[in-house]
């Protein structure tokens, strides 16, 4: 599984994260089993899965600082898990280029998002970049 796949995963991790009941360990479990091609990037994937969920609460501060006219809990949920894995990486993640986050963001944006999800992604994500 290549790293973009990896990315992938980790974001549909982070969006249905709050529909199940398990620990983040028992879901990561239960998630890997269903993918066993995640095992080529597995610590990417969890170390990046338990950073974004441990650090919700400051990922959304910051994401929140830069939206206009709109507020966290407006966006749509994958859209939101997108964002928050972006944030991540650029603010956590050395060996990820802030290029290739807000790159990657807005192709899975303008993959499984709305029709604006990408263009609103892209100027929450480089106004983020720019405040650094």
């Amino acid at each position: 599984m290549s790293r973009i796949d990896a990315r992938e995963a980790v974001v549909f991790f982070v969006y249905q994260f709050d529909f199940r009941k398990e620990t983040i360990d028992e879901q990561i479990d239960l998630y890997v089993k269903d993918k066993p091609d995640l095992q080529e990037d597995l610590e990417y994937f969890k170390s990046t899965v338990v950073g974004v969920l441990t650090n919700r609460d400051a990922l959304d501060e910051n994401i929140s600082k830069f939206l206009k006219n709109w507020t966290l809990d407006r966006i749509p949920k994958l859209d939101k898990a997108i964002l928050e894995t972006a944030v991540y990486e650029i603010s956590s993640n050395e060996d990820i280029p802030t290029s290739v986050a807000i790159n990657e963001a807005v192709r899975l944006a303008k993959k499984y998002g709305t029709d604006d999800s990408y263009s609103y992604i892209n100027g929450v994500l480089s106004s983020y970049e720019k405040s650094l």
